[in-house]
């Protein structure tokens, strides 16, 4: 009875299982994270979950890539209002803190219609706000585990060690700005 009472703890698993980290083949900056790291989850103080989406150019993207930077994982939707208010800020962000080594992606799970955003809604979404840091599709439904109750957007704030710094629901900008300086 033990057994199958261990047998369906759910447990989070990094892709590649541990293994030698290999960074995906894209045009963004990429740093190696160290030999063994594990992810654990999306709460404050774990490692992130090492998960790769593909971006607004067709490109895989790795979160672990950006080892050694402070990262913005920003979880939006297209269809939600907060969200895109949000985005309006995203470039700016990302320029006042890039020369401290500071990353923002935006990962979104929905487009308009609440269905997996493909390549060019990705585009329509950097365009729409003049976003030039990564845009990822969530394909793998990550924001499924990240943000399970689905109150949008969600900005997870990540040190240069991987470990999840700050969970925001629902900021400000002026919010996603302090818990950033927090970071670096």
């Amino acid at each position: 009875m033990l057994l199958l009472l261990l047998a369906c703890i759910p447990e989070l698993h990094t892709v590649g299982g541990g293994g030698p980290w290999s960074a995906p083949e894209n045009s963004w900056p990429s740093s190696p994270p160290p030999d063994g790291l594990l992810g654990q989850g999306y709460d404050e103080g774990d490692v992130v979950m090492e998960v790769r989406l593909p971006d607004q150019f067709g490109a895989e993207v790795s979160i672990w890539q950006f080892y050694g930077s402070v990262v913005a994982v920003d979880f939006s939707t297209m269809w939600c209002s907060p969200c895109q208010d949000l985005a309006a800020g995203v470039q700016a962000t990302a320029d006042a803190y890039a020369a401290e080594g500071f990353v923002y992606l935006t990962v979104l799970p929905q487009d308009v219609e609440g269905e997996v955003p493909d390549t060019e809604d990705l585009n329509l979404w950097a365009d729409s706000f003049g976003i030039q840091e990564p845009v990822l599709s969530d394909s793998l439904s990550v924001a499924e585990q990240a943000v399970p109750l689905q109150n949008w957007p969600v900005v997870l704030v990540i040190g240069r060690d991987l470990k999840v710094k700050s969970r925001l629901d629902g900021p400000t900008e002026a919010v996603v700005h302090a818990s950033i300086e927090a970071a670096l």
